[in-house]
C-alpha cells in the first residue's frame, strides 16, 4: 500500500505503548519525530533502544504547555497521539489526569490544524465505552458505546472519556480533519525497551508480590504489539478513517492469569481472594481501591467491527502474558 504520509509525530514515544508504535512504524518505513517528557540529555539512551538512524528523532515536551509543539509540527504529515497519563490508583486531584489527557489532546490536535496537519490517530480506551472496570454485570459493549460520566467513575476514565470525546468534536467542527481512535483495553505483551508501564504492573504484581492470592478482578487484555499495528493500520487505511477500532479480547482475571504463569514454571499462587478480603484491603491500599470497584462484575466487548474491517486476530492470552514476563526480566 503506497503510504500518503511520510513524515509522522509519536507522542508520548518513550511510553510503554508509544515505543512499539514507534518501532512499528520505523519498520514499515516511516520517518518518525517523537515526544516525550524524558530530558534531552537521555536521548541519545532512547535513540539506541531503536538504531534506526536518521529516521528517528526526538522532541522533549509537555502536553500542559504550549511551548514547542509548533517546531515540533514543522515538516509533519499526520500525528499519532499516544501519550496520555495513566497511574494504578486514584490521585487526590483528578486534574492531574484530566488536565494533560483532554487538554493535551486539544492542543495537539489545534496547533497540528494550524500546521496544516489533517489526518490524526488517537489512542483512546475502552475506559471511553465501559469504563476503566467493570461496573455491570454480564454486559456487553461495543464502538457505539460511551462510558456514562455522570456515574461515579475513575479519573482515569473521565480523562480517557472526555479526551476522546473533545477530539471527535474538534473533527465534527473541522470537516476536513480525519481522525481515527484505537480504543484497547488493558495492553500486555512483551515491553520493547525502557521501563514497564502501568499495565504491566498486573503481571509484575502477580509474580513479585507476597499475597497469597489475587482478586477476581477481569480484564480483556490485548497485545501491544497488536495495538502498535492497529495503529499503523489506522494511518494507512484509508477505509479506517473516522472509525473508532475497538480493541479487547475475552476476559480473563488475575488468578487465572496467575495459573497461566504457574503452569510456565512461575512459582505464583493461583488463589482467589474473597471479594470481602480485597474490599477491606482497599481501605488501606491505594492501588486496591480501583481494583475493588469491578469486583463481581465482567464487561465483554463485541469487537466485530473491528474485526471486519482490519483483519485483527488477537494474540493469545498466554503469548502477551509470557511474553510480557520474559520481557520485564521475570522468572
Amino acid at each position: 500500500m503506497t503510504k500518503r504520509f511520510q513524515k509522522i509525530l509519536v507522542t508520548g514515544c518513550t511510553g510503554f505503548l508509544g515505543r512499539q508504535v514507534t518501532q512499528e512504524f520505523l519498520s514499515r518505513g516511516y520517518n518518525v519525530r517523537g515526544t516525550t517528557r524524558t530530558p534531552e540529555e537521555m536521548h541519545q539512551s532512547i535513540l539506541s533502544d531503536f538504531a534506526a538512524g536518521d529516521a528517528l528523532e526526538l522532541r522533549t515536551l509537555d502536553l500542559n504547555m504550549d511551548q514547542g509543539w509548533q517546531e515540533a509540527m514543522d515538516g509533519i504529515d499526520a500525528v499519532i497521539h499516544t501519550a496520555s497519563p495513566f497511574t494504578a490508583y486514584e490521585p487526590k486531584d483528578e486534574m492531574e489526569l484530566i488536565r494533560p489527557a483532554r487538554e493535551g489532546t486539544l492542543r495537539i490536535l489545534n496547533i497540528g490544524y494550524g500546521e496544516g496537519i489533517r489526518k490524526f490517530v488517537i489512542t483512546s480506551s475502552t475506559a471511553a465505552i465501559s469504563g476503566a472496570t467493570p461496573t455491570k454485570k454480564h454486559q456487553t459493549y461495543s464502538e457505539r458505546d460511551w462510558t456514562d460520566l455522570s456515574t461515579k467513575v475513575s479519573a482515569y476514565t473521565k480523562s480517557k472519556t472526555l479526551a476522546e470525546r473533545a477530539a471527535r468534536e474538534f473533527a465534527e467542527s473541522n470537516k476536513d480533519v480525519i481522525l481515527t481512535t484505537v480504543n484497547p483495553n488493558v495492553i500486555f505483551g512483551p515491553l520493547h525497551s525502557g521501563r514497564s508501564g502501568t499495565s504491566l504492573r498486573i503481571i509484575e504484581t502477580i509474580v513479585k508480590s507476597s499475597y497469597p492470592g489475587y482478586p477476581k478482578i477481569s480484564f480483556a487484555p490485548v497485545d501491544v504489539r497488536d495495538v502498535a499495528w492497529m495503529h499503523a493500520e489506522a494511518l494507512e487505511n484509508s477505509e479506517l478513517d473516522g472509525e473508532r477500532l475497538m480493541m479487547a479480547s475475552t476476559p480473563i482475571t488475575m488468578p487465572q492469569i496467575a495459573r497461566c504463569l504457574k503452569s510456565n514454571g512461575y512459582k505464583v499462587p493461583t488463589v482467589a481472594l474473597p471479594n470481602i478480603a480485597v474490599r477491606f484491603m482497599s481501605l488501606f491500599i491505594k492501588e486496591a481501591r480501583l481494583v475493588a470497584r469491578g469486583l463481581g462484575t465482567t464487561s465483554y466487548y463485541d469487537c466485530s467491527n473491528t474485526i471486519k474491517k482490519t483483519g485483527w486476530e488477537s494474540t493469545s492470552h498466554e503469548e502477551m502474558i509470557l511474553s510480557a514476563a520474559k520481557s520485564l526480566g521475570l522468572q
